[in-house]
């Protein structure tokens, strides 16, 4: 998910930039095991987010987009709503194995208090590009 969300939507937004004739991102290949902390988690194979880069703003939102929609469901579930348990059966169950697989990035977000950690400035970005979203559907969807 992280991958398909970040480094494909980046490398078609360069591709397109590129052939229009404007400028790209460019990215630089860097060292990415400096200290022995981040060796660790490396060896580990624990994500390293704490770098502030725009490639961590999707897979976030995708991630809290799906975590709200699978705690709404299940709200929803227990509230004894027949009719959205039984419609919202796939969704849940496709929802949930998203959240699982981004664990990581929760981890990152909330529980981990490392330098590897989810840099606040993203995560509000994110929370604000999910609350866009959530409204925009809100009101195309009424």
């Amino acid at each position: 998910m992280i991958r398909s969300l970040s480094s494909f939507s980046f490398g078609t937004a360069e591709y397109l930039l590129k052939s229009i004739g404007l400028s790209t991102y460019g990215f630089a290949v860097t060292s990415k095991v400096v200290d022995d902390e981040q060796n660790k988690r490396y060896s580990r194979g624990v994500f390293e987010f704490g770098v502030s880069s725009p490639l961590f703003v999707l897979p976030t939102t995708a991630a809290i987009i799906n975590l709200l929609s699978f705690i709404w469901g299940a709200i929803s579930i227990y509230n004894g709503d027949r009719d959205v348990g039984e419609s919202l059966l796939l969704q849940m169950l496709l929802a949930g194995c998203i959240v699982m697989k981004c664990f990581p990035i929760y981890e990152a977000i909330a529980l981990r208090s490392d330098s590897g950690k989810m840099p606040a400035k993203i995560t509000i970005f994110a929370l604000f590009l999910t609350g866009t979203l959530y409204a925009i559907a809100s009101i195309i969807f009424k």
